[in-house]
């Protein structure tokens, strides 16, 4: 098949919606059964690709590129992966140029083929549910986010450290190991030191914002950056560093004055500090501090109230997870890649915390900000024996006890207390041990001491991570 044009593919693409991978590969005559990737081959072969590793285009006018989403238990989509585009060449990458760049060549124009991943059906019954082309040019503050990460990239192989090259340094287009796995490594040019082999990404927070925003039409976040201009001379951190600037050490009873936000019947410390944020960023948002350059960069915003003594009462709390998806994830891919959803959480995501602190008199202050990344060292290590913990804990069966004279269940997973960064606590309205929306199944029954009757062994409270309050403490010290 020829295509002369990004619109010749589309056409073509959208005619394979909601076809059964079983008819599809017998259509094709294909042999793929078991693949891992049969989706991927599949639309690729819907166009008569042969599978190669050009550098061009699949089609010349686009690449074609089959990517996973899933539905979350409170129903909204979200993106299951990221999205590996291209072999990294440390030695070409080292001479490019953005504009001239192999990335922009080979991914400028992406015909994207959105496919639900679905372990409660056969995946023989797996269908692409949405095509959609992508144009990375289209959007002028993406395009100038996305060529940013991509010198940030360039940079560590150019001052020869291309080892040292992680995905929380960018913030929507990443660098993921590839190869045939974790010990795969390649020469660069300005250093004798070998690196992990890699291929440029976008990350799947910036995939989930494509799919919520552009597929299934759910957008609901506004825009920090007005004009992509602005990013021509700065990065997304510094212009939100320098739209809090001339507040920081404000008392909030002189920020709400000066911008006019409405005054509250309450006495509670910390009531403004959300509509605080927002109005300094010029967002509207419907449920806490929501911008569309936060969920694609994977930036979570936190707001920590401290007291006059330096304490902040508070965790946070990270997505929920299902206990049995979670007993069967992996910590990391074959490649080295993280592969659990908190792995990939830490490793994608960085905080931007806003620090406020009250004083003897019950005056709260804005402290400062800090964008806050959670180090590679402490991801590896603490933060995976805690999930470890949580993962074999499950498996085994966790231990529920119920105390009688308080009419509480504990359970043994990870506290606050066992000090491992994280701990695993409730992420639901209410306590549940019966199978309703407060609660999810576990892999195992659990081992009960004084189960009441109408308790099951097999449903528990829905629970998250939680990142430790003396942790968060302890990252933003230096605004205290």
């Amino acid at each position: 098949m020829e295509f002369k044009t990004k619109e010749d593919v589309h056409n073509r693409a959208v005619q394979i919606e909601h076809i059964k991978q079983s008819d599809l590969i017998n259509q094709l005559n294909l042999n793929i059964k078991g693949n891992k990737n049969a989706m991927g081959d599949v639309f690729e072969a819907w166009f008569g690709k042969p599978k190669d590793s050009a550098s061009e285009p699949d089609l010349g006018v686009s690449e074609l590129k089959a990517t996973p989403f899933k539905k979350l238990k409170n129903g909204k989509i979200s993106a299951k992966e990221r999205l590996v585009l291209n072999i990294i060449n440390y030695a070409e990458l080292d001479k490019e140029i953005f504009d001239k760049s192999h990335l922009l060549r080979k991914n400028k124009v992406l015909e994207l083929a959105y496919y639900e991943y679905n372990n409660d059906i056969p995946k023989s019954d797996w269908y692409f549910a949405k095509c959609v082309t992508y144009e990375m040019l289209k959007d002028k503050t993406d395009l100038e986010i996305i060529k940013r990460d991509w010198e940030t990239i360039q940079s560590y192989v150019k001052n020869g450290h291309a080892e040292d090259i992680n995905e929380g340094l960018t913030n929507y287009l990443a660098a993921c190991t590839k190869g045939k796995n974790k010990n795969s490594l390649r020469s660069q040019p300005n250093s004798d030191v070998m690196a992990k082999q890699r291929a440029f990404s976008f990350k799947s927070s910036f995939m989930t914002t494509l799919l919520r925003n552009y597929i299934f039409g759910d957008k609901k976040s506004d825009a920090i950056i007005k004009d992509a201009k602005s990013l021509e001379t700065q990065s997304f951190e510094d212009i939100i560093i320098d739209k809090f600037k001339p507040y920081i050490g404000m008392s909030v009873n002189e920020i709400i004055k000066k911008l006019n936000i409405p005054v509250k019947e309450s006495k509670t410390i910390g009531k403004y500090n959300v509509a605080i944020v927002n109005k300094i960023l010029g967002i509207k948002s419907r449920n806490g501090i929501e911008a569309e350059e936060f969920q694609k960069a994977s930036i979570v915003p936190k707001t920590i109230q401290f007291n006059y003594k330096n304490n902040n009462k508070e965790s946070m709390s990270l997505p929920p997870f299902k206990f049995k998806e979670l007993a069967k994830e992996k910590w990391e891919d074959d490649e080295g890649n993280p592969s659990a959803t908190l792995n990939i959480y830490f490793a994608e995501s960085k905080f931007l915390f806003i620090v406020f602190k009250s004083d003897e008199q019950g005056n709260n202050f804005l402290k400062g900000i800090k964008f806050y990344r959670v180090p590679d060292e402490q991801r590896n290590s603490i933060i995976k024996n805690a999930w470890l913990s949580t993962v074999e804990e499950l498996n085994d069966g966790v231990k529920l006890t119920y105390d009688e004279r308080r009419k509480r269940v504990s359970n043994d997973l990870i506290s606050a207390k066992d000090k491992m960064i994280i701990h695993v606590r409730p992420h639901a309205a209410h306590s549940s041990y019966i199978n309703n929306v407060n609660s999810n199944e576990l892999p195992k029954p659990a081992r009960w001491i004084n189960k009441p009757k109408e308790y099951s062994n097999n449903y528990m409270t829905t629970q998250s991570f939680w990142l430790n309050s003396s942790y968060i403490k302890k990252s933003v010290e230096d605004l205290l």
